[in-house]
């Protein structure tokens, strides 16, 4: 449960897709056209962003596009606003660019809040990157269009450009919405590079396919440029696939995964609240909660008593961010009866501590 892959099956249409694209022979050098098509149409619907295929660019996953984001917008010695506790990866590219980078707190007290008080404290005429995760990894917020339209409004009076991992956009729960920061305005639009991929939701990471759109035609151009040699973007199977998951057919699939995500998140909270010591965060958005567990050990000390004495895997806080210490990661994607049986096992654990 430490890693953020789905338990479930593969979707028929995908393995389909799959089998098609083999029996067709489409194993050579081939265009990625129609993936780019398809994906134009779903980010025009249902991400509400003006892009045309030229605009789009496939790659292995998302960490690519943070990578391709910083060294568009940064030289050396200039600042990149990350959130802590955030994904390790928005941290790990910086070198690439020489860049340093400044934490935006995300505080738990606060429900983990997007506060742009706090974010205008920490721009400096150096800032030139602001990378946001939405649905966000691993505090589980899903930003209020007021929130987003807050950040947009700093980045634009301050000319920052902004890189936003939306990989997680299908995994909301209850009445939340998932809003595209670049679907608000030209002017956020054309500073923002957005990215996708399927992983979180067709549980299919093995393809190593994602996408990241942007409508600032020169900002792409030189994100081409840097790929040239080094980023070559995904198979002629992934891309076949890809055709798949982005349509509309898929919506089912995209229903029927939240329902039983509420299902297990209801296991786990209820659970964990239930321990002492442990407190469980809303989870607004994302299958990886973030609770808190404030039972005298460190997380890499609990992540590793966890493993040792109940045989359950978490990830441990501290990879996340200095805030993340006395936290846990869990990935609650998986069947009700083991999430069940985890938490069985983690109760009983606990209790001798």
């Amino acid at each position: 449960m430490w890693i953020a892959a789905p338990d479930v099956p593969i979707a028929p249409e995908i393995k389909q897709a799959l089998h098609d694209a083999v029996n067709e022979q489409n194993l050579y050098y081939n265009s990625d056209l129609n993936a780019r098509e398809a994906m134009k149409k779903k980010i025009n619907k249902t991400n509400n962003i003006p892009v045309e295929t030229e605009d789009i660019m496939i790659i292995q996953g998302v960490d690519p596009s943070i990578w391709f984001a910083v060294k568009h917008a940064c030289k050396p010695g200039d600042e990149v606003i990350v959130n802590d506790p955030t994904y390790y990866a928005f941290k790990a590219v910086l070198p690439a660019a020489d860049a340093k980078p400044v934490s935006w707190i995300l505080d738990r007290e606060d429900g983990y809040k997007f506060n742009t008080e706090s974010l205008m404290e920490i721009i400096t005429p150096r800032t030139k990157l602001i990378y946001l995760c939405n649905p966000h990894n691993p505090a589980g917020r899903v930003m209020t269009k007021e929130e987003l339209e807050a950040v947009a409004d700093i980045a634009i009076d301050h000319k920052i450009f902004v890189m936003v991992d939306e990989l997680w956009e299908d995994i909301v729960f209850d009445e939340k919405k998932h809003v595209s920061i670049a679907s608000l305005n030209p002017e956020i639009s054309d500073l923002t590079l957005s990215s996708w991929g399927f992983s979180k939701t067709f549980g299919v990471a093995g393809l190593q396919i994602g996408y990241m759109g942007t409508t600032n035609k020169e900002m792409m151009n030189t994100m081409r440029s840097h790929a040239t040699g080094i980023q070559r973007g995904s198979s002629t199977l992934a891309c076949a696939a890809a055709e798949v998951m982005v349509s509309e057919k898929m919506n089912y699939w995209r229903k029927g995964m939240k329902e039983h995500l509420h299902k297990t998140r209801e296991i786990c909270s209820s659970r964990l609240n239930a321990i002492p010591g442990v407190e469980f965060p809303e989870l607004e958005g994302t299958y990886v909660p973030f609770p808190r567990f404030d039972v005298g050990l460190s997380s890499d000390d609990l992540r590793d008593y966890l493993l040792k004495e109940a045989k359950v895997a978490f990830s441990s806080g501290r990879g996340y961010g200095v805030k993340g210490n006395e936290h846990l990661r869990i990935n609650i994607a998986t069947s009700e009866a083991l999430m069940t049986e985890a938490m069985d096992r983690v109760e009983v654990a606990l209790s001798k501590l």
